[in-house]
């Protein structure tokens, strides 16, 4: 397994083995290429109660309020949680990804992935982001938060056909489909 470099990201790019739409040479780096964030956000709002206490439970649909990131900025406030969207769209059936934070944004303490980092070949479109932050933080929109980076694969591609297939700018969880009746 090999991780591509900046040059040859742009080199795939322009060979049309992956897809970067908008591409900008800007935003490649020596072994990645930077993401921006969209301009709306998903604040995730409780579904439930548990004895009591206020929660979220994957056998109900979630809940969110639709927020509009200002030119200004938005304060990401905690213990909330987020879900925004890359202004990019990425994908490639050649090539695995895996998006992570930028440092810069990982040392101001805002997480933009719980645990969704691998990108599936075969999968194209925005790339879901679940934001939160250790701190009260402003966030813009079209900001760098982060960074996605290619990997070649080894064997037969099994391309990506899965229920996060249409993504469409911050698609929320869909555990719910996972339970059985």
């Amino acid at each position: 397994m090999a991780w591509l470099t900046g040059p040859e990201i742009t080199k795939q790019v322009r060979l049309g083995r992956i897809r970067i739409d908008p591409f900008r040479l800007d935003q490649c780096n020596p072994n990645s290429y930077d993401y921006r964030l969209g301009n709306t956000l998903k604040l995730l709002k409780l579904n439930s109660q548990h004895k009591g206490t206020p929660c979220i439970d994957p056998r109900l649909p979630s809940l969110y309020e639709e927020v509009v990131i200002p030119t200004d900025g938005y304060l990401l406030e905690t213990p909330n949680a987020y879900l925004g969207y890359t202004v990019e769209q990425f994908g490639s059936d050649h090539y695995a990804c895996l998006v992570t934070g930028k440092s810069s944004v990982g040392r101001l303490f805002v997480k933009n992935h719980a645990c969704a980092g691998p990108i599936d070949q075969g999968f194209f479109g925005h790339i879901t982001l679940e934001i939160t932050a250790k701190l009260p933080t402003l966030i813009f929109p079209g900001m760098k938060l982060g960074q996605i980076f290619f990997f070649e694969v080894c064997g037969k591609p099994n391309l990506y056909n899965g229920k996060y297939k249409e993504n469409n700018k911050g698609i929320p969880s869909q555990i719910i489909k996972d339970w059985d009746s």
